[in-house]
Protein backbone atom coordinates (compact mmCIF):
# COMPACT_ATOMS: atom_id res chain seq x y z
CA UNK A 1 0.00 0.00 0.00
CA UNK A 2 1.30 3.37 -0.83
CA UNK A 3 2.25 5.80 1.95
CA UNK A 4 -0.36 8.25 0.64
CA UNK A 5 -3.30 5.83 1.44
CA UNK A 6 -1.89 5.43 4.82
CA UNK A 7 -2.02 9.48 5.46
CA UNK A 8 -5.38 9.10 4.40
CA UNK A 9 -6.49 7.15 6.48
CA UNK A 10 -4.63 9.44 9.48
CA UNK A 11 -6.77 12.32 7.90
CA UNK A 12 -9.78 10.63 8.09
CA UNK A 13 -9.35 9.50 11.53
CA UNK A 14 -8.20 12.57 13.13
CA UNK A 15 -11.19 14.38 14.82
CA UNK A 16 -9.93 17.72 13.83
CA UNK A 17 -9.58 17.22 10.07
CA UNK A 18 -12.63 15.08 9.57
CA UNK A 19 -14.36 17.57 11.10
CA UNK A 20 -13.60 20.27 8.54
CA UNK A 21 -13.62 17.98 5.57
CA UNK A 22 -14.97 15.02 6.10
CA UNK A 23 -14.40 12.43 3.57
CA UNK A 24 -13.18 14.95 1.03
CA UNK A 25 -9.88 13.94 0.56
CA UNK A 26 -8.70 13.59 -3.12
CA UNK A 27 -5.91 12.67 -5.07
CA UNK A 28 -4.14 15.12 -7.23
CA UNK A 29 -7.03 17.09 -8.57
CA UNK A 30 -10.18 18.43 -6.57
CA UNK A 31 -13.46 16.60 -8.56
CA UNK A 32 -14.95 18.32 -10.98
CA UNK A 33 -17.81 20.23 -8.85
CA UNK A 34 -15.90 20.33 -5.26
CA UNK A 35 -17.45 20.55 -2.18
CA UNK A 36 -15.33 22.54 0.22
CA UNK A 37 -13.60 22.28 2.60
CA UNK A 38 -11.36 19.92 0.71
CA UNK A 39 -8.40 18.55 0.65
CA UNK A 40 -5.82 17.42 -2.04
CA UNK A 41 -2.49 15.35 -1.46
CA UNK A 42 0.37 14.51 -4.10
CA UNK A 43 3.51 12.80 -4.02
CA UNK A 44 6.19 15.99 -4.87
CA UNK A 45 9.43 13.60 -4.47
CA UNK A 46 10.22 10.27 -3.57
CA UNK A 47 13.58 10.53 -1.92
CA UNK A 48 14.77 7.13 -0.69
CA UNK A 49 17.67 6.90 1.97
CA UNK A 50 20.31 4.63 0.93
CA UNK A 51 23.40 2.99 3.00
CA UNK A 52 26.85 2.31 1.49
CA UNK A 53 25.76 -0.86 0.75
CA UNK A 54 22.74 -0.23 -1.37
CA UNK A 55 18.87 0.55 -0.74
CA UNK A 56 18.04 0.91 3.58
CA UNK A 57 14.11 0.07 2.09
CA UNK A 58 13.56 3.31 3.84
CA UNK A 59 12.02 6.95 2.25
CA UNK A 60 10.83 10.49 2.93
CA UNK A 61 9.42 11.46 0.01
CA UNK A 62 7.33 15.18 0.15
CA UNK A 63 3.68 15.21 -0.06
CA UNK A 64 2.03 18.53 -0.81
CA UNK A 65 -1.25 18.76 0.83
CA UNK A 66 -3.68 21.71 -0.30
CA UNK A 67 -6.64 22.87 1.41
CA UNK A 68 -8.99 24.97 -0.67
CA UNK A 69 -12.04 26.60 0.96
CA UNK A 70 -14.33 29.39 0.05
CA UNK A 71 -13.25 31.88 2.47
CA UNK A 72 -9.48 32.40 3.46
CA UNK A 73 -10.35 31.78 7.03
CA UNK A 74 -11.79 28.12 6.45
CA UNK A 75 -8.62 27.64 4.24
CA UNK A 76 -5.96 28.58 7.03
CA UNK A 77 -8.29 26.64 9.51
CA UNK A 78 -8.13 23.19 7.55
CA UNK A 79 -4.42 23.38 7.20
CA UNK A 80 -3.84 24.14 10.47
CA UNK A 81 -6.38 20.79 11.17
CA UNK A 82 -3.65 19.00 8.96
CA UNK A 83 -0.59 20.24 10.25
CA UNK A 84 -1.68 19.35 13.90
CA UNK A 85 -2.35 16.22 12.85
CA UNK A 86 0.72 15.55 10.77
CA UNK A 87 3.51 17.67 11.81
CA UNK A 88 5.93 15.80 14.41
CA UNK A 89 3.69 12.90 13.97
CA UNK A 90 5.30 9.13 14.82
CA UNK A 91 2.47 6.16 14.68
CA UNK A 92 0.73 3.73 12.54
CA UNK A 93 -0.59 5.25 9.07
CA UNK A 94 -2.69 2.58 7.70
CA UNK A 95 -0.95 -0.01 7.31
CA UNK A 96 2.24 1.57 7.24
CA UNK A 97 4.39 3.16 10.35
CA UNK A 98 5.41 6.39 10.33
CA UNK A 99 8.62 7.39 11.42
CA UNK A 100 8.67 11.12 11.55
CA UNK A 101 6.40 13.58 9.67
CA UNK A 102 7.71 17.35 9.42
CA UNK A 103 5.89 20.11 7.72
CA UNK A 104 8.51 21.59 5.35
CA UNK A 105 6.90 24.65 4.57
CA UNK A 106 3.35 26.40 3.34
CA UNK A 107 2.03 29.44 0.96
CA UNK A 108 -1.39 30.63 0.66
CA UNK A 109 -2.95 31.19 -2.85
CA UNK A 110 -5.76 32.06 -4.59
CA UNK A 111 -8.06 30.61 -7.56
CA UNK A 112 -11.05 31.83 -9.39
CA UNK A 113 -13.71 29.70 -10.21
CA UNK A 114 -16.27 30.98 -11.87
CA UNK A 115 -16.20 34.28 -10.73
CA UNK A 116 -16.04 33.31 -7.08
CA UNK A 117 -12.61 33.24 -5.04
CA UNK A 118 -11.37 29.47 -3.93
CA UNK A 119 -8.18 29.63 -1.39
CA UNK A 120 -5.43 27.74 -0.92
CA UNK A 121 -3.42 26.98 1.40
CA UNK A 122 -0.77 23.95 0.45
CA UNK A 123 2.02 22.45 2.82
CA UNK A 124 4.80 20.20 2.00
CA UNK A 125 5.33 17.52 4.63
CA UNK A 126 8.17 14.90 4.53
CA UNK A 127 7.11 11.46 5.49
CA UNK A 128 9.84 9.47 6.63
CA UNK A 129 8.75 5.48 7.02
CA UNK A 130 10.28 2.01 5.49
CA UNK A 131 8.61 0.78 2.25
CA UNK A 132 7.29 -2.62 2.43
Amino acid sequence: MPIEDGLVALLSADSGVSALVGNRIHPLVLPRKPTYPALVYQRISGERVRSLSGPSGRARPRIQIDAYAQTYAAAKAVAKAVEDALDGYAGPAGTDRIDAASLEGDRDLHEDELRKPIFRVTADYFISYRET
